[in-house]
């Protein structure tokens, strides 16, 4: 009898325990609270689960379904519209930007002319510029790039125009560069191909991105998840989900690095949960390896990126961006443009 009340005892304290470290999945007509875990790269991470790879492979070949094609057109019209959008990007100050900015320039000199593609509001543009570089930059919304500043500074050159179809000559910019941009584009292989077309034919392309395939985010959250049951809405909001994601990034990093192809995964959007930011927006599951074979593909020297520095931070930042590679929650490449043409993609 005294065995079997022990063992009685010890099931409802595991049960107990389980129900109070398992949050209940919240209702799928409300959005997740925007007071998720958030990182310098300023992204949350993805559940590629609402995507079958079947569509994955549809999508490679550059085809567009019809279903897709609605959803891109409605995330388009978001963002030339949403003013929740927008103050989510003005509220990004200067420092949010010092990474990328550091990096840029230090792949440019003051004579160089530098293009800067999805820039949202501006900022990263504008800190561009203070550090005595010429540089325009572009976005596909006008309600973007009205961000006003009352400081009577000198302001950058901006136009508005779709990333697939950039309204410059071919060989036009020294240095094109994108942040926490192409997961939000698709087809990717569109815009990508826009990048390489107006770079100089000495030309670099830096892009800085999350990581949207890592499975190295529930690992970097755990203790998050243990101690405070705070996850990463869109794309875990449980530990099961959290293992779920986990497993299925293995899996789909494993297959990019075993193939030399690229391979875009799409997603599908949320925009009714869009305006806090956390990718909900994002379309593309981006990955390292995808852009790197790309441009290795179009003939240029890629690696990773890091500002050119003695400090021991900027060590750290190399070190681990080498060490990880592709498998880390984010990174900064560089292609540097050869001068042969661009291969059939």
């Amino acid at each position: 009898m005294c065995a079997r009340r022990n063992r009685t005892q010890f099931f409802a304290i595991t049960i107990a325990l389980y129900k109070r470290f398992t949050p209940q999945k919240p209702p799928s007509s409300s959005c997740p609270s925007p007071q998720t875990i958030q990182y310098n790269t300023g992204s949350s991470m993805l559940l590629c689960s609402r995507v079958s790879m079947a569509e994955s492979e549809d999508h490679r070949t550059g085809g567009v379904t019809n279903a897709r094609s609605a959803s891109l057109t409605e995330l388009g019209e978001y963002y030339k519209s949403s003013e929740g959008y927008r103050a989510h990007l003005e509220a990004k100050g200067p420092a949010y930007f010092e990474h990328f900015v550091r990096v840029v320039c230090g792949y440019s000199n003051p004579s160089d002319r530098i293009l800067d593609v999805g820039c949202g509001t501006g900022e990263s543009t504008r800190n561009i510029m203070q550090r005595n570089r010429k540089v325009v930059g572009t976005d596909l919304s006008t309600l973007f790039l009205r961000a006003e500043k009352t400081d009577g500074s000198v302001q950058p050159h901006y136009v508005t125009s779709d990333a697939s179809h950039l309204p410059f000559a071919d060989n036009s910019f020294d240095v094109v560069c994108a942040m926490e941009f192409i997961e939000h584009v698709w087809p990717v292989e569109a815009v990508l191909t826009e990048m390489y077309r107006v770079a100089r034919p000495s030309g670099r392309i830096v892009i800085m991105s999350p990581n949207l395939l890592s499975p190295l985010w529930p690992i970097r959250d755990l203790v998050a998840m243990v101690f405070q049951r705070r996850f990463r809405p869109p794309f875990y909001n449980s530990y099961r989900e959290a293992a779920m994601f986990f497993r299925q990034a293995c899996r789909l990093s494993l297959q990019k690095m075993l193939s030399h192809e690229p391979q875009f995964v799409p997603r599908e959007p949320n925009l009714a949960c869009a305006d806090s930011g956390g990718d909900f927006d994002s379309v593309y599951a981006s990955h390292a390896r995808d852009l790197m074979l790309f441009f290795e593909k179009a003939g240029c020297e890629v690696d990773f990126a890091a500002v050119q520095s003695t400090s021991f931070r900027s060590w750290v930042r190399r070190s681990i961006a080498r060490g990880f590679g592709s498998l880390w929650t984010s990174f900064v490449i560089e292609a540097s443009k050869v001068k042969r043409p661009l291969k059939s993609l």
